[in-house]
C-alpha cells in the first residue's frame, strides 16, 4: 500500500468511529498486551519460587548425607581400631602358644 491508501484508510475509520472509539479500541489492544505480559511475569516469578524451593530442599539433603557419611567415617574407624586390637591380642595368644609347646 502506499501512504495515500493508509491515509485514506486511517481517515475512514476515524470519520466511521469516531477518535473516542478508536482510542477506546488502541486502549484495549494495550491493556490486552500489558496483562499478557503481566500474566508471564507472574509465571515466571512462580516458576522462580518453585526452583529456589527446590534448591532449598537439595541443599537439606546435601547437609543430610555429609552428616550421615561423616558419621560412617568414625564407625569404619573405630571398626579398623577394633580390627586391629583384636588382630593384636590373638597375634600375642598365638605367641604365648608356640613358647609353651
Amino acid at each position: 500500500m502506499d501512504d495515500h491508501n493508509i491515509l485514506m484508510l486511517v481517515s475512514t475509520l476515524l470519520g466511521a468511529l469516531g477518535v473516542k472509539e478508536i482510542w477506546a479500541i488502541v486502549q484495549k489492544r494495550m491493556d490486552i498486551g500489558a496483562k499478557k505480559d503481566e500474566r508471564e511475569d507472574n509465571l515466571y516469578v512462580e516458576q522462580i519460587k518453585n526452583l529456589t524451593e527446590k534448591i532449598e530442599q537439595l541443599e537439606t539433603k546435601i547437609q543430610k548425607l555429609i552428616e550421615e557419611n561423616t558419621q560412617l567415617l568414625v564407625k569404619v574407624a573405630r571398626m579398623e581400631e577394633k580390627l586391629i586390637t583384636n588382630a593384636k591380642r590373638r597375634v600375642q595368644t598365638r605367641r604365648k602358644k608356640d613358647e609353651r609347646d
